[in-house]
């Protein structure tokens, strides 16, 4: 799930990794995501998209009341960058949200090993 912080925060998209981390020569939307004076010496990885929610994320305020999702990391520590998610939170988003994220439930236990 990608997080998106600020006034509206919430879920934005949901994406698989499709490679795994490591220190990346080219810069993919570098004036996008950094800062120009940030320090990009950091292993990264590669995601693909499999759902875009840009047009109806599921927001913080509304997360906050969900019985399941109320206890996301990111709602409880938002200072970290990665957050685990169990199979529960990411049946709820299924429900919420459709089909498309259902598909990519089995491939969470093995990101969450990792």
């Amino acid at each position: 799930m990608l997080w998106v912080a600020g006034e509206h925060a919430g879920i934005y998209a949901i994406a698989e990794v499709i490679e795994p981390a490591q220190h990346l020569t080219e810069e993919l939307d570098i004036g996008y995501w950094f800062e120009r004076t940030q320090n990009r010496d950091v292993p990264q990885c590669k995601i693909r998209f499999t759902r875009k929610l840009l047009e109806k994320p599921l927001l913080k305020e509304t997360l906050k009341d969900d019985s399941v999702l109320q206890d996301l990391a990111v709602i409880r520590q938002p200072n970290a960058t990665n957050y685990k998610v169990t199979p529960e939170q990411w049946q709820r988003v299924y429900e919420l949200k459709g089909s498309a994220i259902a598909q990519r439930i089995p491939e969470v236990d093995k990101l969450q090993k990792v």
